[in-house]
């Protein structure tokens, strides 16, 4: 399955903790799942057949992405995991994350490809 998304926010900037009510998502985190759906929508995600066996998935985000890569990946992971399209985390094998030139250097999406971890 291959897929684009919007850059997600950095996983450190994604919730902060409420007296009585825990870990909230903030605003922005919001905004990008919001964004996120509607590339499912767009690209017909919901058509695609889920990956559900362990998986291998590989992200090429835009260079010049700030921060770490690796939390940006996380809440692409959950989105995927919450929409369907992948099992649990716990069932990723293989996760590779790369700088390349998508569109352009100024891009703003992630190009993903998920696969059954034991395709060759």
């Amino acid at each position: 399955m291959k897929l684009l998304l919007p850059v997600a926010p950095p996983l450190n900037n994604s919730t902060y903790n409420v007296v009585g009510r825990g870990r909230v998502k903030t605003a922005k985190y919001r905004t990008w799942i919001k964004q996120a759906d509607i590339y499912y929508l767009l690209q017909r995600l919901g058509k695609q057949k889920p990956v559900l066996e362990p998986y291998r998935c590989k992200m090429v985000f835009p260079l010049g992405t700030p921060g770490d890569l690796d939390g940006r990946a996380k809440l692409i992971i959950d989105w995927m995991v919450s929409r369907g399209l992948t099992l649990d985390d716990k069932h990723l094998m293989s996760l590779q994350l790369d700088y390349g030139n998508l569109e352009s250097p100024r891009s703003t999406t992630v190009e993903i490809e998920v696969t059954p971890y034991g395709a060759a």
